[in-house]
């Protein structure tokens, strides 16, 4: 891996801890594994800002596909939104992955961080 640090078992292991704590966020509330990996990626590697949030989106599929298919068995699933909101979202899916390589990095970056603020808001308020 591309570490920032000489230190590589180190940041090795933070690097696990990080994964850890994110796909745990991800399953225990569906969300927030991707905050995370963000800050994970972009803390502990020479990455580029753009290509750690490309590598965020993958790093997700999975975790979130065992946290669904758990609370799927659970039966915690509305299937009438989950159809709904199919469509919209691969289509969003679509026009984001677009946009990341037209965008600069700033602007993502402060997209990014609106999100997150008004994400807290609302959980808060």
């Amino acid at each position: 891996m591309n570490f920032k640090s000489e230190k590589k078992a180190l940041f090795f292991l933070l690097f696990c801890l990080f994964a850890f704590l994110g796909g745990a966020l991800n399953g225990f509330v569906g969300t927030g594994g991707g905050i995370v990996f963000i800050f994970m990626l972009s803390s502990l590697t020479k990455n580029e800002k753009k290509d750690n949030y490309i590598t965020t989106l993958l790093a997700v599929v999975p975790i979130s596909l065992i946290g669904s298919f758990s609370y799927f068995r659970g039966g915690s699933v509305d299937i009438t939104i989950l159809r709904s909101a199919y469509l919209p979202a691969i289509l969003g899916g679509l026009l984001g992955a677009f946009l990341v390589d037209k965008l600069r990095v700033r602007w993502l970056n402060l997209l990014f961080g609106i999100l997150i603020i008004y994400s807290g808001y609302t959980i808060l308020f």
